[in-house]
């Protein structure tokens, strides 16, 4: 199953360089990264929909 990370750089519950650490040492991926806070649905939900949008259409 294919794994995608996507981290809202402004986010300070959990801290942009500690998500990349998590997501590189235990999923072994490097994530992605939208504009945002730790609410990105509510922050920035259009791009966050495009986002998922372009996940699901490769």
């Amino acid at each position: 199953m294919p794994t995608k990370v996507l981290i809202a750089r402004e986010d300070r519950f959990f801290p942009v360089d500690f998500q990349r650490r998590v997501a590189t040492d235990r999923l072994g991926v490097v994530p992605d990264e939208i504009d945002g806070c730790h609410a990105v649905a509510l922050s920035h939900p259009t791009q966050l929909a495009d986002r998922l949008t372009a996940y699901l259409t490769g």
